[in-house]
């Protein structure tokens, strides 16, 4: 659907020439990340799961696990669920309930003669390695999918330190872990150079962020480059006011032309035309250099102007959209970014859809799948 827009999007009527257009979905980037990591630990989990497998198999097993449960005096009333493979958080909600069961599955072998499925120390420690990184995931997910009202500020910070998890996963002394951080990483590190762009010009335009959450998070992820991609950032950030400043720029008439007249045959006469030509576009040259660099560093000042206010104090209730509902006649700039997108009035969605090919066969409309 993303290449089908911009196929049809006139791009200069975007941000950057669209290239800040499509922002994947972070739950569902987590759930790829996630899933990765997993198909590499299956094995590592399959005793765990044939035993959820077993007592949750009737109501007799269940009420004879609950009954034990009891006896061994489990504070615990969360019941035994099954994951399901293709959903992560049911495995980490399967491996988290079993955990808390440890005693009473090591326990049941005695009672049920039919229960051959044993459990090791190994098991549980690799269940509890697992389960502790994908408890981290889970927060993440809840963290993105649990507001009604997201704003992408919120998600810059989270972002940044699952990346760090990460790196750190990848060296485990654990063979299975690392291997599934490293995994996970590799998927991560896909996605990372197009959602941490938008997310940290989000973060930027917090108050309570500003440059600082770049530079205290940068120096982890990019060790000796971090001054160079915040330079980056900040770059882009110049280009983004320029495009939604309002400055009005003066075109110059090309009063002279280039074009020599036909019937001008003296060497002369066609050298001062010439020089005539190639000196009204020497001016306008200079004056759109000028005005360029007129523009840059205007950018560049209110830029600067607002970073080197400092940072708000950080709290967790903080309104960023009513912040900059309040503070607009100051930084009006700004403010249209932050809480506003800029397209032309031609370039909408049922003009796009309007302007769908037609399936030569049946006249259907040809849809785009993203694999």
């Amino acid at each position: 659907m993303i290449r089908l827009l911009l196929n049809k999007l006139d791009t200069s009527s975007l941000m950057l020439d669209g290239s800040m257009l499509y922002m994947r979905c972070a739950a569902h980037i987590l759930n790829l990340i996630v899933q990765d990591g997993l198909s590499l630990i299956g094995d590592g989990i399959e005793r765990i799961r044939d035993s959820v497998i077993y007592w949750t198999g009737s109501p007799k097993r269940r009420q004879k696990f609950e009954e034990n449960a009891r006896q061994l005096r489990v504070q615990c009333t969360k019941e035994l669920v099954l994951d399901c493979k293709t959903r992560w958080n049911s495995t980490y909600l399967m491996l988290s309930t079993a955990l808390i069961y440890k005693d009473v599955f090591s326990r049941l072998p005695k009672r049920e003669i039919s229960y051959t499925c044993l459990l090791y120390d190994y098991d549980w420690e690799l269940a509890k390695d697992i389960c502790g990184r994908l408890e981290f995931f889970h927060s993440a997910t809840e963290f993105f999918s649990g507001r009604k009202y997201p704003t992408t500020n919120m998600y810059f910070n989270v972002v940044c330190e699952l990346k760090i998890a990460l790196n750190e996963w990848s060296v485990f002394s654990n063979e299975m872990i690392s291997a599934m951080a490293k995994s996970m990483l590799a998927k991560f590190n896909s996605y990372w150079a197009n959602v941490s762009v938008v997310m940290a010009i989000a973060a930027i335009l917090d108050p309570r962020y500003k440059m600082k959450l770049l530079e205290f998070y940068y120096p982890n992820i990019y060790g000796d480059n971090s001054n160079l991609e915040i330079e980056k950032i900040k770059n882009l950030c110049y280009d983004l006011l320029d495009e939604y400043g309002d400055i009005n720029e003066s075109s110059i008439d090309n009063e002279g032309s280039s074009h020599i007249p036909a019937s001008t045959s003296s060497p002369v006469v066609q050298m001062k035309f010439r020089l005539s030509g190639a000196m009204s576009s020497f001016d306008e040259f200079v004056n759109n250099s000028s005005s360029s660099l007129k523009k840059h560093g205007s950018a560049r000042m209110k830029f600067d102007h607002f970073i080197d206010e400092g940072v708000l104090k950080r709290s967790e209730d903080f309104d960023i959209l009513g912040w900059w509902k309040s503070n607009g006649l100051k930084y009006p700039t700004f403010q249209r970014i932050a809480s506003s997108s800029t397209m032309s009035g031609d370039c909408t969605l049922q003009s796009i859809l309007d302007d769908r090919e037609p399936n030569e066969e049946d006249g259907s409309c040809v849809t785009i799948m993203d694999d």
